[in-house]
């Protein structure tokens, strides 16, 4: 299960990972992922699901955001379908972290059938709950 975060880790910056391999991933890593939407207040309003877990950025500075994170945790960047520019250079603030984007975004995890929990707009920031 380790491999391929390990391999991946080795080749520096921000790998790509599917969403059936993260759905496999999420619940052993668990205490070292931390799993950041990236969407624009409007999209979140026009879709308002998210994956389990996931930590809502709309209206944060995700920079400061990333700079206040653990060292050694695992970072999933996902939006829409790809991480705006603006946040495609993140993993240039800290060696410390390893960077992943979630291929395809959230609309490859909807593809998938896997398992969402509804936004409340009310908390952003905060961990969603059905």
């Amino acid at each position: 299960m380790w491999e391929i975060f390990q391999r991946n880790r080795a080749l520096g910056g921000m790998v790509e990972i599917s969403a059936e391999h993260l759905s496999v991933f999420m619940e052993p890593l668990c205490s070292k992922l931390i799993i950041l939407d990236l969407r624009r207040r409007d999209e979140v309003e026009q879709y308002p699901r998210i994956i389990p877990g996931a930590l809502l950025t709309a209206g944060m500075d995700v920079p400061a955001l990333i700079d206040w994170l653990p060292p050694q945790t695992l970072l999933l960047l996902y939006a829409t379908d790809r991480i705006p520019r603006s946040c495609s250079r993140l993993h240039l603030l800290r060696n410390d972290l390893s960077f992943y984007v979630l291929s395809g975004g959230l609309r490859a995890w909807w593809r998938a059938d896997l398992a969402m929990e509804t936004v409340d707009l009310d908390s952003v920031g905060v961990r969603a709950r059905d």
